[in-house]
């Protein structure tokens, strides 16, 4: 995850070096081929190229709008699920410390149920962040699968679908009819990992647009590719002067900002991949799994 700006600069330089030399390479070549052939054989009217320009610009911003709000929507998903799990773990403790809350009929102590409840729920992060990579199905521990089994949870299908059935079926077993107030409020909380499950899978199961960037690439491409066609050279101090060779910089910088910036937001428009630009849900998922074994290391005084 990029965190500092001089780690922005880093990765930006990363991306926009190999544009830069293309962009060398193929100005100096036109330019080159110009003065060998004769003095502006093939330059197009910079009007065309200006009002050209100026379209392909504000199509770019827009399109980078767009991809930073998608990546901008994915954060904020992770944030609800950041509070969301907090909240939920911490009155899991709070509600199971009353021993009142509790039916006579739940198996085993309240703080091994409690504890239990905070395991499944950070089995549940953990596999919400390997879905989001493209890891649907790992490979877990026999600890784990034995874990799983004690609950009925099938690893054949969906797990994290599994998980959360799991998780409300213990709310709902071990909850007494006294605590009506309290099994509804962690049932609001179940909805909510619902909720931010189906957000999540929204964004990583819709293509940012494929056409959309196709079409992007390939007016973005041929735009680069007239640049020198509609600047040709620059003529500063007669025809001798080597201050016509300021063309080459300039169309650069050109191809360079433009080619960057169709790039980033391309990165962007991905925010659950596993770049420098994307979402960083391993760190925001590492967080909110010492959060819950914080207050899970609290269970072990509960007693029923």
């Amino acid at each position: 995850m990029i965190v500092t700006e001089s780690q922005g600069v880093k990765h930006l330089l990363k991306i926009a070096v190999p544009y830069l030399l293309f962009s060398c390479i193929y100005a100096g070549i036109i330019l080159g081929i110009e003065e060998f052939a004769g003095d502006q054989i093939y330059q197009i009217p910079t009007q065309i190229g200006s009002v050209f320009g100026l379209a392909i610009a504000f199509f770019l911003g827009f399109r980078m709008n767009s991809a930073y709000d998608r990546w901008w929507e994915a954060r904020k998903i992770f944030g609800e699920l950041t509070n969301n799990t907090r909240s939920f773990v911490t009155k899991i403790y709070v509600y199971y410390g009353n021993e009142n809350n509790v039916t006579n009929s739940s198996d085993g102590p309240t703080g091994q149920k409690a504890s239990d409840l905070i395991s499944l729920t950070i089995e549940y992060v953990r596999q919400l962040k390997r879905e989001m990579h493209n890891q649907k199905e790992p490979s877990f521990e026999e600890e784990t699968v034995a874990f799983f089994s004690k609950y009925g949870i099938n690893l054949k299908n969906k797990v994290s679908n599994e998980l959360l059935v799991a998780i409300t079926q213990i709310i709902e077993g071990d909850f007494s009819p006294k605590a009506g107030l309290e099994k509804n409020d962690l049932m609001q909380h179940m909805n909510r990992f619902y909720e931010i499950q189906g957000k999540a899978e929204r964004i990583k199961n819709t293509p940012f647009l494929m056409i959309y960037s196709a079409f992007t690439r390939i007016i973005v491409t041929v735009y680069i590719l007239l640049i020198p066609l509609f600047i040709g050279d620059i003529d500063l101090g007669g025809e001798k002067s080597n201050l016509e060779l300021l063309a080459i910089p300039i169309m650069v910088i050109i191809s360079t900002v433009f080619l960057t910036v169709n790039k980033l937001a391309n990165l962007f428009g991905e925010p659950f991949s596993e770049s420098a630009t994307s979402v960083s849900i391993d760190q925001i998922c590492q967080t909110i799994e010492n959060n819950c074994l914080e207050i899970k290391q609290k269970t072990i005084g509960l007693n029923s």
